[in-house]
This record gives structure tokens, C-alpha cells and sequence, in this order.
């Protein structure tokens, strides 16, 4: 019986702890990787980081094409603009070539429903990356796939008790403030690997991944069609979108993140040292989005992160558009 299934993942943790065993990571130079080292710096000194992951000998087919692109963004924006109830503030989303490249590099590693670690999928001096996967054993086109991960809303209740297992896939399309999307496809023998990341990461509060009231009470500005257009702009390094204003309210100290969205600044720069230590310590960096942006330093972000503070945003490989969509699915948690 032909089978697809699905499942999510939240980034790691937005939290604040007081004490932990502390470990280490390699500087930028000097560190040993036991793996392809065709990803920029910036990946290389997080282990196993999934931009650094090599293309498996089964993975072929992969890629997204341009028209997939424009369906999976469509698509969810479709959904994310007729949330009920409705939102004041929810972000119109676009692709970021950036995150599809390390999407894409999950899918050829055929992982199948094996998610990768929060930190082993995020950007560096950007932002935390969510994640949606799914496998089939037939071709799906991407529209089903977003459907069988929107399908979930039957089973969500806005401010209610919801259980993760059953509404995650859902409160990752619609998290309001996730902007930026990118996903990756491989067929990996007689399995089809989906995998969408979104930027900044959703999934902090499953029951409330948006405000409701009015659509675009907060931002009547920038409103199109339910949706706040900042032409896709995002806020990186837990920066603070104004979506009626389209504009970013960074983080402190304001000499390390800078400019209109907040880009990090490793020149100079130093870590506070009443909190980069004390406070938090190096096993943090892997286990709360906060750290890596409160200490760049101690989480080796800088100088990583000047070295390569141009991203290369390659496009993945094309593919041809998956026609067959399943008329009946079965999806498993």
C-alpha cells in the first residue's frame, strides 16, 4: 500500500537556563571535521552540520524547480492568509535560497523522517531554522505535500491545549513570524524525501502561533490579501519585525547587529562576559536559539561569520514538476 508520512521538528529551544556542563567547539582554524568540507566556514565549525552533509550514492532526481518554488510559496501563503481566526500580523512568506541549499543537502543525505539537530540546520548570524518532512513511496506533487502538513488544522484549537504530535506540521506553515522558506527534494531508492526549513524558526508556543483579531490591524501598511508584505525582508539575529513599517528593531549591543535587518557585526566584536560564561555556557550555544545571537563569540559565530559574511545563495538543481498528485494518503505522526 502506497504510504506518505510526515513529520516536524522545532527548533531548538528559545530559553534561558542558569547552569550547564559546558562543552567546547573547534575554533575556525585548526579543527578537524570528519566529513565534506565544500560548505562555507560558517557551517564547518558547528559538528555536523547539515550544509557540510554529502549527497548519498541513492539520492537522485533531486532539486527543486522553479515552478515548485512558486507552488510551495504560494501555497503557503494561501494558507497563512486564511487562518480563522483571523491574524493581526502575519508575515508574507518568500524563498531564501540560502535555507533551500541546506534543505536540499538533508534531502540527498536520505534521512527519511530523521530530523536534524536545531543548530545543525541553522544559519549562522541569520537566524534558528524549523523544519517540515515528509516521504512518500509514489510521487507527490508539492501542493499535496503542503496539504497533508495544512490537513493538521482540524485537530488545532488557537490558545487551546494542543498536542505537538498532531498540529505541528500546521503551526510551522502558519507561524506568523516565519518569513523566509526553503525547501529540498531527492528520490532515495524507492522513497521520496521532502524537506521544507523555515526562517527565523516557528514552534516556540504550538498553541499560539499567531494573534487573532482583525487581519493586518498591525499592519495596514504593508496588508496584501491578509498577508504584512515587507517584500521579504526578515529580522536576523532575533531582531523584532515592525510589520506595518517593515522595519527591524535589533538586539543589543547595537555595534554587533547592525543595519536595517540586524545583520551581525563580528568586527571587534566581544561577547558580554557578565552573561557569555557566567550565565551561559558553550553547551548552551547548541540548545537555545538566544545564545548563539547573545554570545557569537563563545558559540564560534565570530569570526566564522565574517569570513563568509556574504551567503552564497546557489540554486538548487532543478527537477521536473511532479504531476501525479495521490487521490488518498495516509499520514503518520
Amino acid at each position: 500500500m502506497d504510504k506518505m508520512k510526515t513529520s516536524y521538528k522545532i527548533p531548538f529551544v528559545m530559553k534561558h537556563l542558569s547552569l550547564l556542563v559546558g562543552v567546547l567547539f573547534f575554533p575556525c582554524s585548526g579543527h578537524r571535521i570528519e566529513r565534506s568540507t565544500s560548505c562555507a566556514q560558517k557551517y564547518q565549525v558547528i559538528p555536523n552540520h547539515s550544509a557540510c552533509l554529502q549527497k548519498t550514492a541513492i539520492a537522485t532526481d533531486s532539486g527543486i524547480s522553479d515552478e515548485d518554488k512558486n507552488v510551495i510559496v504560494s501555497k503557503h501563503n494561501e494558507y497563512r492568509s486564511g487562518v480563522n481566526p483571523r491574524a493581526v500580523a502575519m508575515a508574507k512568506m518568500s524563498w531564501d535560497d540560502e535555507i533551500a541549499v541546506i534543505a536540499q543537502k538533508y534531502a540527498d543525505a536520505c534521512k527519511g523522517l530523521v530530523h536534524d539537530g536545531g543548530r545543525q540546520r541553522s544559519i549562522p548570524g541569520r537566524f534558528s531554522v524549523g523544519q517540515n518532512l515528509a516521504s512518500a513511496s509514489y510521487d507527490l506533487a508539492w501542493a499535496g505535500v503542503i496539504k497533508l502538513w495544512y490537513d493538521e488544522v482540524k485537530d488545532f484549537t488557537l490558545g487551546g491545549n494542543n498536542d505537538l504530535k498532531k498540529v505541528g506540521h500546521y503551526t510551522q506553515v502558519i507561524w506568523a513570524t516565519s518569513i523566509k522558506i526553503g525547501c529540498g527534494f531527492a528520490v532515495c531508492g524507492s522513497t521520496r524525501s521532502y524537506v521544507c526549513n523555515y526562517g527565523p524558526g516557528g514552534n516556540l508556543d504550538i498553541n499560539n502561533p499567531y494573534e487573532s483579531g482583525s487581519s493586518c490591524s498591525k499592519c495596514p501598511n504593508s496588508c496584501d490579501n491578509n498577508l504584512c508584505d515587507c517584500q521579504g525582508k526578515a529580522c536576523e539575529n532575533g531582531g523584532t519585525m515592525d510589520f506595518n513599517a517593515c522595519a527591524c528593531t535589533c538586539k543589543t549591543p547595537t555595534t554587533t547587529y547592525v543595519g536595517p535587518s540586524c545583520q551581525l557585526n563580528c568586527t571587534g566584536q566581544k561577547d558580554r562576559s557578565y552573561i557569555c560564561g557566567p550565565q551561559f555556557t558553550p553547551a548552551m550555544c547548541d540548545r537555545f536559539t538566544n545564545v548563539p545571537q547573545d554570545c557569537p563569540t563563545m558559540c564560534k559565530v565570530c569570526p566564522c561569520k565574517s569570513l563568509t559574511n556574504t551567503a552564497k545563495r546557489s540554486h538548487v538543481s532543478p527537477r521536473q514538476t511532479l504531476l501525479h498528485i495521490a487521490k488518498r494518503a495516509h499520514v503518520s505522526p
